[in-house]
């Protein structure tokens, strides 16, 4: 098993999936599925959320790009005597970058996350995450990125935290 682990991992790091390079555009999007971390008051009247996500790069260095991300997550009522479904809107922009010539990825960003009953209702926070995911290439210019997301929305009297698990179809808008 631990001979597998190692050659599945030297296949992964020496693969050349594509990257965002200085002065192409990169859009993505896809499902997720959001957990509450740390909170148990959360956990115990609302289910896990579902939703998705949208995203753009635009590459600024061989191996980085910035981001701007814009993620939606309604989490169902699950215990009385809450009965109305929450959900959660994050629009964060950040920095993500690649290691090498492989696939693999991390990211940081920051924004607001709304929260309430509605797509842009109830209040308003600051929010940050941090990434780390893989690309796999499926075509020229085609892919699709498996990443978790942490977040963390800075509110009183608790700083609410989220594990958000993405999977998105990225494309490129430039022909190189």
């Amino acid at each position: 098993m631990k001979y597998y682990f190692t050659a599945v991992l030297m296949i992964l790091l020496m693969s050349k999936p594509g990257k965002c390079q200085k002065g192409s555009v990169w859009l993505s999007g896809g499902p997720s599925m959001g957990f509450a971390v740390s909170n148990k008051n959360f956990s115990y009247y609302y289910k896990n959320g579902i939703g998705g996500n949208l995203q753009a790069n635009f590459g600024t260095a061989q191996l980085g790009s910035v981001t701007a991300h814009l993620s939606y997550l309604s989490f169902g009522a699950k215990n009385l005597p809450v009965t109305d479904a929450s959900s959660s809107t994050l629009l964060k922009a950040g920095y993500q970058t690649y290691f090498l010539n492989s696939g693999f990825f991390v990211g940081a960003d920051a924004g607001f996350s709304f929260y309430g009953y509605g797509i842009f209702s109830g209040r308003t926070r600051f929010v940050a995450g941090a990434t780390i995911g893989y690309s796999f290439k499926i075509a020229k210019n085609n892919y699709i990125n498996i990443f978790p997301s942490y977040n963390q929305v800075f509110s009183t009297p608790n700083n609410n935290k989220w594990l958000i698990a993405n999977i998105c179809y990225r494309f490129g808008l430039n022909k190189k």
